[in-house]
């Protein structure tokens, strides 16, 4: 197999490509709305309420300016990160251990990367090469070029603070140079943060990012009301299941390296407040390189050997029962109701034409072209539209903008699409009235 380990990596990467084309894909709005306006030259947190940081937007808002904006865009632009975090989980691997290693890491990768909900864009996705990249670095002793990426990772999603805790303990064990490694690092992380703090400062946008993505976005959008939402029981262990091949790893003396489990653990950390299992991304790497040891290395007898079997099992019976859901399930976000309203929208609308969406997916401006009336846009989420003043301003926008046409969707009784911005909802109902019904959707226009 090694003679033609090349076909084999290009299998396993076709493998992976195949699956990823065929299994449900989720193209979440924000992921298309976002970096749409900011293609369409909106400022990201000025225009726009973000509570995150901006990397991963910026480079795909480069990507649709481009490309276009749309989901074959989104599609292509995922896989092919997602892909190119193969070709770093072999890479690394192969440097660290062997390239036998480095295949079974890359193949366990490519199952575990999408049972993780992982065919679909979002922040944590980018952090995955991102994290096993300074992982490396730092093995390496490059810490100058860890403190980089990680500054990188930082601007990418701000749960990558956890990343501080290994990278700290790697510096601590070295007992003669801890202080000029922390200083290495230190500097390789704020050169790339001061010179992304000198941008926001020459656009003009320091202070609605310090706003959105630092004192909201790291202080009250966690702890908000509706914000925290912990796993059941089965999905906990479904969760946990696939990280219990760290028993055999860390038990053999051979394979033993506790940092692997502790990168493994504070990449999944993301999972706190908002528990999905796409959060779980950053971890998947360093679980892949560890299935990668134990599938190669550990010696599989007595109790090993029965966990596993065990092991085998319940991943196929895992992955089994995520495939036959999801197999050729479409694209979320995208289903027949969406897009017959894109078409309504795009046939009674003009191009960049201000229109508003009340509780409903806000792709609908991307995909249609338009623009939302309300400036800046925020979220209609409760812990967002709760913030003092941002029903009023939108009110004021939606005098002064006068669109023509409003997207409802009625409010339900439970779940995120309960939450009533009763100001503005207000406002709409008393000074718009329905022309008619698309699938569920309340087309409304002007009384007047």
């Amino acid at each position: 197999m090694l003679k033609h380990w090349k076909l084999v990596l290009l299998a396993i990467l076709g493998f992976h490509l195949f699956l990823l084309t065929q299994l449900k894909f989720t193209a979440w709005p924000e992921m298309l709305l976002w970096p749409y306006m900011m293609a369409q030259g909106f400022l990201p947190y000025k225009d726009m309420a973000i509570a995150h940081t901006p990397h991963l937007l910026v480079d795909l808002a480069v990507f649709f300016k481009i490309f276009g904006t749309g989901v074959v865009q989104l599609k292509i632009y995922t896989w092919l990160l997602v892909i190119a975090c193969d070709l770093l989980v072999f890479w690394v691997t192969n440097k660290l251990w062997s390239r036998k290693i480095a295949l079974a890491s890359v193949f366990s990768f490519s199952i575990a990367q999408i049972f993780f909900d992982g065919n679909g864009l979002w922040f944590d996705l980018m952090l995955a090469p991102l994290s096993l990249f300074t992982y490396y670095l730092m093995i390496q002793k490059k810490y100058f070029w860890s403190g980089v990426v990680w500054a990188l990772m930082f601007l990418t999603k701000q749960t990558a603070v956890w990343f501080l805790i290994p990278m700290g303990i790697t510096i601590l064990q070295n007992k003669t140079e801890k202080f000029n490694l922390s200083k290495s690092t230190f500097f390789g992380a704020l050169s790339v943060i001061g010179l992304f703090t000198l941008i926001l400062i020459v656009f003009g946008i320091f202070p609605d990012f310090y706003n959105w993505a630092i004192k909201f976005g790291v202080f009250i959008l966690p702890g908000s009301q509706g914000q925290i939402q912990l796993p059941d029981i089965k999905n906990l262990i479904i969760a946990i299941f696939p990280f219990t091949i760290f028993l055999p790893f860390l038990l053999n003396k051979k394979t033993r390296n506790v940092i692997l489990l502790l990168w493994a653990m504070v990449g999944a950390m993301g999972v706190y407040p908002r528990f999905e299992y796409f959060h779980i991304q950053p971890a998947l790497p360093f679980l892949a390189i560890v299935l990668g040891l134990v599938i190669t290395q550990i010696k599989r007898k007595g109790l090993v050997k029965l966990f596993m079997i065990f092991y085998l099992v319940g991943s196929i019976y895992l992955f089994a029962n995520y495939f036959m859901r999801n197999w050729r399930e479409g694209t979320r976000f995208l289903e027949a109701d969406v897009a017959s309203i894109v078409s309504y929208v795009k046939n009674n609308t003009q191009e960049n034409e201000k229109i508003f969406v009340l509780n409903w997916w806000d792709n609908i401006y991307p995909l249609t072209k338009t623009i939302p009336a309300t400036d800046p846009w925020v979220p209609q989420l409760a812990w967002y539209q709760n913030t003092s003043g941002i029903q009023e301003k939108e009110i004021e926008d939606l005098k002064s903008s006068k669109p023509k046409l409003i997207l409802f969707k009625e409010y339900e009784q439970t779940g995120l699409a309960a939450y009533v911005p009763q100001r503005v909802y207000e406002y709409v109902i008393e000074n718009y009235k329905l022309k008619e019904k698309i699938d569920g959707i309340q087309i409304l226009i002007p009384r007047n």
